[in-house]
């Protein structure tokens, strides 16, 4: 098979591409990849169910899969630790079968599968050790696929990276976002578009004084909605009439400007105190939702809730993600994420 110009070989191949393309080591979850002939397409990541519904569940999976209207079949990678229930013989069988059931009523059957624990990888859909055995993880990570993903720069982590240290920087830093706040209430010393404009375009390190007053600036609601509207459209003076943005539908971003702000925010929240991060934790949040991460999304969204309970922008993004809604910007392949 080929995909980016990637060969992959064998199930092996599929199983190391799957965290390079989402960054991070997934767990707990089922990974669903379309594909079209021999090529794989879209990815889509959901946390494994707790529901006792599989035919609900899998009609939403078949829903999200149909967003890829060209695709004619899919994968299926089942990520867990969970034992197989008495007297089934797989994790999840009644979610797995109601999947296979569904897919191939869709038009779009379920090519293959497989099970992934933190031990041990084997084919989902076959029982027979005698032709589908135990294999071991390092046929993942030692394979060819594997070593030219790393060749080509690409790299994950463990998991989503919603972990960040905790704040270390002068005692007096919340002092400081206080009075750049004063001073953007009562002056025009500090603009805040230009500076987050700028600030994005350049892609370096975040001074000090740059910092605080962009947190100052993220601290106020009109203002952020703005800046969250300036990381797509950097000429917007406010964010009225911007909802279309926040939803991530008819939009088609620069990506690699939507990274440099992901990166720039993350410089900010390293530089916040406690109860400062919230605003920069769902503007995260939010450009993982635009990529079609929402379960990365999700975490910065608690995250920024643990941060400043009740933030209500934070509050409405978990809304819009756990009414199971997938950014039409990710939906469309014209327009959605690749990862560099």
């Amino acid at each position: 098979m080929l995909t980016n110009e990637l060969r992959i070989s064998s199930p092996a191949d599929i199983l190391s591409f799957v965290p390079h393309t989402l960054g991070f080591a997934p767990r707990e979850s089922f990974v669903f990849i379309t594909m079209r002939g021999n090529t794989l397409r879209a990815t889509l990541r959901v946390d494994a169910p707790t529901d006792t519904n599989p035919k609900g569940f899998s009609r939403a999976m078949a829903d999200y899969l149909a967003l890829d209207t060209v695709a004619n079949a899919a994968v299926l990678a089942v990520y867990t630790d969970q034992p197989a229930a008495d007297g089934t013989p797989r994790p999840f069988n009644e979610h797995v079968e109601a999947i296979v059931e569904t897919l191939d009523a869709a038009g779009l059957p379920l090519k293959d599968a497989w099970l992934v624990t933190s031990e041990h990888w084997k084919n989902l859909l076959c029982d027979d050790l005698r032709c589908c055995p135990i294999e071991s993880l390092d046929s993942i990570t030692d394979g060819h696929l594997n070593a030219e993903m790393i060749f080509r720069g690409s790299s994950y982590k463990d998991a989503p990276g919603t972990t960040y240290p905790t704040f270390n920087g002068p005692s007096d830093t919340a002092e400081q976002i206080e009075h750049a706040g004063h001073v953007l209430q009562y002056s025009e010393e500090i603009n805040g578009s230009e500076l987050w404009n700028q600030t994005i375009e350049q892609g370096r390190p975040v001074g000090p004084e740059t910092a605080v007053q962009l947190l100052a600036c993220f601290q106020f609601p009109s203002l952020r909605d703005t800046l969250m509207c300036n990381v797509i459209e950097p000429e917007r003076i406010d964010a009225d009439g911007s909802g279309y943005l926040l939803l991530g539908d008819g939009i088609a971003p620069d990506w690699a400007r939507v990274d440099r702000a992901e990166d720039a925010a993350r410089e900010l929240i390293t530089a916040a105190p406690e109860g400062y991060r919230a605003p920069l934790l769902t503007v995260i949040g939010w450009l993982y939702y635009l990529k079609g991460q929402s379960s990365v999304a999700a975490k910065h969204f608690t995250a920024a809730l643990e941060d400043v309970p009740g933030y209500r922008l934070a509050e409405l993004m978990e809304e819009i993600i756990g009414n199971g809604r997938i950014a039409p910007v990710a939906a469309d392949e014209a327009t959605g994420y690749k990862k560099p």
